[in-house]
């Protein structure tokens, strides 16, 4: 991929809403919640901190990570794709199989 996140950014492909509910109940695309889970695709090299030191962020390319919500970070469409690009203290937590 063209596109690298710079610093402590990360970028993500969100994985797909919820189309029916657990009851069966088809949703609307206008009633189905953006998904709050994201594979990564590309990760910045870090921040550095007051005295230098290069902080690298905590996930890697392929990490399933649970973001802040909906509204962190920026989404962006390259070649056609949509991708979110968030910075690493917006993630909480990272899904293991």
């Amino acid at each position: 991929m063209n596109l690298h996140p710079l610093g402590d950014r990360v970028i993500l492909k969100l994985e797909k809403a919820e189309e029916v509910t657990a009851g069966g109940i088809a949703l609307p695309q206008n009633a189905q919640e953006q998904a709050n889970l994201g594979k990564v695709i590309a990760v910045g090299e870090g921040r550095r901190n007051d005295s230098g030191e290069l902080i690298k962020p905590d996930v890697k390319v392929g990490d399933l990570v649970v973001i802040s919500g909906k509204w962190a970070g920026e989404n962006v469409t390259f070649d056609g794709i949509e991708y979110k690009i968030i910075s690493n203290s917006d993630i909480l937590a990272v899904v293991k199989k």
